[in-house]
């Protein structure tokens, strides 16, 4: 195993799968006159309240009453510090509706990002690198059926949309099963990082218009908590090319490992992500002068850490929610020939509304324009 640096780049939000409720699960605070929310510990707040005014905590529960004017009345000396489990700067203007999509955190409080989401973005990109090389892939991705006469015909869904899957690409590119799967050769571990490095932001929607142009939508906002900008961890991290040359000198039918060591995967990474940033650049540079600039200034940023990466030596991937479709598949689909005619109506399914827009025709980002997601990890 090596020990592998990861530093975000921009924040990263792994879900956790809770959704916290304002004035709930967690209340707005001031630290240093600088809005923060602080995430409730039940346990803490149990141990402020007296016996008798555990019902009255109950109550306001049920009542979704606001915690603070609560402990206001039965804990009147409580600072924040006493009844939060953490707290984290807030980068946007609270509403009262509001929701706090939490990232995932250990038994201990720690966030972290796990080493499965690490291993699943390594995947992804490996996959985009090689998935070109797929004899008649067009043909692949198309799920089939056996009609009444025994020939093998697309299968539709209730649309009329020709149903689509990757798992025969995958299987030729990395294995026909998950027993011959190469990519139980390339082991990744959990990152963590350290307490109340989280933050909290409001993410919005960057659309494109049937015009061409682009728009800011923040009809659905959401405020997520992320691992913050410039935070630094370790996890471990490993090619295991003697472990698969052995098993392929004994089990023939296991997949070829696409690299075998950990500075050809980042070279590998590296050219992956900077196809992807500097795609987005150029496609909202033509199409947009003003809602889009600072999205596109921002991947020029990115594209600046990309280039400086040590050939081999660091690489940049792009991790977590909000990171869009392109990112999360790779995007290797789009040179399919029958991308626009199968893939895009697959994706939209129902959308018919969106049938006339580019594809994908959604960016998300946080209200000051930062995008999230990219992590730099460096030997």
């Amino acid at each position: 195993m090596s020990y592998i640096k990861i530093e975000t780049l921009t924040p990263v939000h792994i879900g956790s799968g809770n959704l916290l409720y304002n004035n709930t699960d967690f209340v707005q605070v001031n630290i240093d006159n600088e809005p923060h929310i602080a995430v409730i510990s039940e346990e803490k707040i149990w141990k402020l309240l007296d016996e008798q005014h555990l019902d009255n905590w109950l109550t306001a529960i049920a009542k979704r009453e606001n915690l603070k004017e609560f402990l206001k009345r039965f804990a009147p000396e409580a600072k924040s510090k006493d009844y939060a489990k953490r707290r984290m700067p807030l980068y946007c203007r609270l509403k009262e509706n509001d929701t706090l999509k939490e990232t995932i955190h250990n038994g201990l409080g720690f966030p972290y990002i796990p080493g499965s989401s690490i291993k699943g973005a390594i995947r992804t990109a490996i996959l985009a690198s090689l998935a070109n090389n797929v004899q008649k892939a067009d043909d692949k991705i198309i799920v089939k059926i056996k009609d009444r006469d025994g020939n093998f015909v697309p299968k539709k869904d209730k649309y009329g949309n020709i149903l689509v899957n990757a798992d025969k690409i995958e299987q030729e590119v990395f294995g026909k099963d998950p027993n011959s799967d190469v990519f139980r050769f390339i082991q990744a571990g959990d990152a963590y990082f350290e307490k109340e490095t989280e933050i909290a932001t409001r993410i919005i929607n960057l659309n494109i218009r049937q015009s061409g142009n682009g728009l800011r939508d923040t009809s659905k906002p959401q405020i997520v908590e992320a691992i913050g900008t410039e935070e630094e961890s370790t996890f471990q991290l490993k090619v295991s090319k003697e472990y698969y040359d052995f098993v392929k000198r004994n089990y023939p039918q296991v997949g070829n490992l696409p690299v075998f060591s950990i500075s050809d995967l980042f070279c590998l990474i590296n050219e992956h992500t900077k196809k992807l940033v500097e795609d987005e650049i150029n496609y909202w540079s033509e199409i947009e002068k003003t809602e889009g600039e600072d999205y596109v200034e921002e991947m020029q940023k990115i594209l600046q850490q990309i280039n400086n990466c040590g050939a081999g030596k660091s690489c940049v991937l792009r991790i977590g929610h909000a990171s869009g479709w392109r990112f999360i598949t790779g995007a290797w689909t789009e040179k399919l020939t029958n991308f626009k005619d199968v893939v895009v109506p697959a994706s939209r399914r129902s959308n018919e509304n969106y049938k006339e827009y580019k594809f994908p025709k959604t960016r998300r980002l946080d209200e000051d324009s930062y995008v999230l997601g990219f992590v730099k990890l460096t030997m």
